[in-house]
This record gives structure tokens, sequence and C-alpha cells, in this order.
């Protein structure tokens, strides 16, 4: 399993906001978008690169206009995003519970 950490990997921290867990419930990517600029400092252009959407759409979605419903879409945004399965409905991820180096594991 490789180590490698998307460039919009969302801290735990964030996860836990009351907000961000409201806008994982509903499914509103634009919402989290928008959440994770504001409160992550995580760029649009880093959040496109890492969930394969293009720049232009990720501000949309940020800015209230459509939304992501296909179940691929929305797996590779929990996978680039680094969001835990259980927040969107999804079995653990594989990165989930990879070991690290001292040999505890990393949620």
């Amino acid at each position: 399993m490789s180590d490698y950490i998307p460039p919009a990997a969302l801290p735990e921290d964030f996860l836990q906001r009351a907000d961000v867990q409201e806008a994982l419930a509903r499914r509103d990517f634009g919402q989290l978008f928008h959440l994770a600029r504001k409160w992550a400092g995580i760029s649009y252009s880093k959040i496109a690169a890492s969930c394969g959407i293009k720049p232009e759409r990720v501000g949309r979605l940020a800015r209230g206009t459509g939304s992501i419903t296909t179940y691929d879409k929305i797996v590779q945004i929990c996978d680039g995003m680094r969001i835990p399965g259980h927040f969107l409905g999804l079995l653990p991820r594989p990165w989930e519970n990879q070991q690290d180096p001292a040999g505890s594991t990393r949620p």
C-alpha cells in the first residue's frame, strides 16, 4: 500500500466540525469544497487535482451549482480527500488502516 497523501487530504479536526459532518451526511460536495477552502486552506485546484474533477467544476459546485451523484465519483472524492468511508456510508477505504513505520495504525 502506498504512503501517498493527496494534496487535498482533509485534517482530522476539520472532519469533526459539525458543518462538515452535515455536508457529508447530505453528500453536498460543493459545500464540502467550500468549507475545505475556508477552514482547511485547501485550494480548489488541489481539490480538483486530488479528486479528478476539473477546477472549473469544483468552483461551480462550491458556488452551489450542480451536484455529484455517481458512486464512482463519490469514491474518487472520498479517496482524494481522505474522507473515511463511514462519513459517506461506504466501507472503510483501503488507505484507512495502513501501518506507519512505527507499527501503529493510521486512521
